[in-house]
């Protein structure tokens, strides 16, 4: 019965085991007004690095994106919110955000008259997926659950 016990319990860590967010890409904005990003994410989140992700400050960088062999899943959002991403910062490098120094996305407040009453919307590099739902969720915002393998992922060309 303790084997049977320690087996179930090992089969439940394998089954917590979650993946982390490791990079936010926008993908662009919809003519409804909507912004699609690509939420990435690792599960080696202490491996996960990107060429140039030293460079500082990141916005000097063209197409920086977390390296392809840490790519573990991507996921869709689709929102109203504008964010505010790490490579785009012209102050901070990604790997301040890897550090915990800054979020790699947040929400963009240019527009706003008031601060949010239910709060404002960012990410930090690391945070499990469940974090990053709860998060979106209490914005009413949801996860497409259309995980994308890396062969799949749209920010790959196509060579049709």
């Amino acid at each position: 019965m303790f084997e049977e016990e320690y087996d179930l319990k090992e089969e439940q860590e394998i089954d917590d085991e979650e993946v982390n967010l490791c990079f936010i890409r926008l993908v662009g904005e919809e003519n409804d007004g909507y912004y699609r990003y690509e939420f990435i994410f690792t599960d080696k989140i202490d491996e996960a690095f990107g060429e140039d992700f030293d460079q500082k400050p990141a916005c000097l960088v063209n197409n920086l994106m977390v390296s392809d062999e840490y790519i573990t899943e991507i996921h869709i959002v689709k929102m109203k919110i504008k964010l505010d991403l790490i490579q785009d910062n012209c102050c901070f490098s990604v790997s301040d955000a890897i550090d915990g120094i800054v979020s790699i996305g947040w929400e963009n407040m240019d527009n706003y008259e008031s601060y949010p009453e239910d709060g404002r919307l960012f990410f930090f590099f690391g945070e499990t997926i469940s974090d990053v739902e709860r998060k979106l969720a209490m914005k009413q915002i949801i996860m497409m659950n259309n995980n994308m393998s890396l062969n799949q992922a749209p920010h790959e060309e196509d060579e049709d």
